[in-house]
């Protein structure tokens, strides 16, 4: 057995799913009519929540689709912490229409909600309540373009999907290859105009995602690189997002944490933090994000007695660590 200075067995067998292609850069939202078209696209379906239905960057984005021929669609119901009903709903709506690829211009919520709606109208005789859990999707389903509009759930780049389930009042994840989107436009300029409160939440979902990633049970040398990038990255950064959100450098930063952080748990998994948090945001309705913020603390400490060796490397990467610390 071959092990790193963070006795993690190197190898360890980990499997790395990844969108088809990856674009992050400032302004490359605008490319996404051109990216449907690549996938064969005639009929695509812009998928929002109700803010962003009217926003002049949707509005854009379907006039350019119209100029290049495609007939495009909009449907833009998606709420916070979606329930798998609307799911439902949009799935019918997609069905009618005959389109043929979804495209998440959002947050999270958004953009899992696309991810499960175009695997559900390949997968009509399953509901969503059989896919809880791993790889318990059939087949794969429409294309999809992920853009992500806040730098935190890393949906744009994860197997992963979350959804509530009203009747039991429970939150509940979907995990499998054919949730991973074919493409993500990355594109920092989207988050310019996200207000403090909303940039501090997802921004700290992101850094959770991270911290996790690099703790969880499901760890392997490549998440926890990734992990410590990404923890890097946002805690050098996301203050200044709140404090100064038109600041584009530290905006470009942030994205680029909450990506890379989201590459990492699609592998690893999460833990403590993501376990407690959902049945706050099933049961409480409390927004997954401060969520995440208010238990992370209570779970790093406890899980200090289990696996302290494991904070010396975060605390470096969050820029927090003195050589008086025991470096185990």
């Amino acid at each position: 057995m071959i092990l790193s200075k963070n006795n993690i067995d190197l190898m360890k067998p980990f499997k790395f799913r990844m969108p088809k292609e990856v674009i992050f850069e400032s302004g490359c939202s605008c490319l996404a009519p051109e990216k449907a078209l690549q996938l064969g696209s005639e009929r695509p379906l812009f998928i929002t929540g109700k803010n962003m239905a009217k926003s002049k960057n949707l509005a854009g984005l379907m006039d350019k689709s119209s100029e290049l021929g495609m007939n495009p669609g909009h449907w833009g119901k998606v709420e916070p912490e979606p329930p798998v009903e609307l799911l439902e709903k949009a799935v019918e709506y997609i069905i009618r229409g005959n389109y043929d690829c979804l495209i998440a211009l959002g947050g999270g919520s958004s953009m899992d909600f696309a991810k499960m709606a175009a695997v559900m109208a390949k997968n009509r005789e399953i509901k969503a309540g059989d896919m809880v859990g791993s790889e318990k999707i059939p087949q794969k389903g429409l294309p999809t373009i992920m853009i992500p509009t806040t730098s935190g759930s890393g949906s744009e780049v994860s197997a992963v999907a979350v959804f509530s389930f009203s009747e039991e009042k429970m939150k509940k994840g979907i995990s499998s290859r054919f949730l991973v989107a074919d493409i993500a436009l990355v594109d920092p300029e989207l988050t310019l105009d996200l207000p403090p409160d909303i940039t501090a939440a997802s921004g700290m979902d992101a850094l959770v995602h991270g911290v996790e990633a690099f703790l969880s049970l499901g760890t392997n040398p490549f998440t926890q690189d990734l992990a410590l990038i990404a923890i890097s990255k946002i805690s050098a950064n996301l203050a200044e997002c709140v404090l100064n959100g038109k600041n584009l450098g530290a905006r470009e930063a942030q994205s680029y944490g909450s990506m890379i952080a989201g590459m990492a748990f699609s592998m690893s998994g999460t833990a403590g933090v993501h376990a407690m948090a959902y049945p706050l945001g099933g049961q409480y309705h409390v927004p997954h994000g401060e969520a995440n913020t208010a238990l992370l603390r209570w779970v790093m400490e406890y899980n200090l007695e289990g696996c302290e060796e494991k904070f010396i490397p975060i605390a470096k990467a969050m820029g927090v660590y003195e050589p008086s610390m025991s470096d185990c």
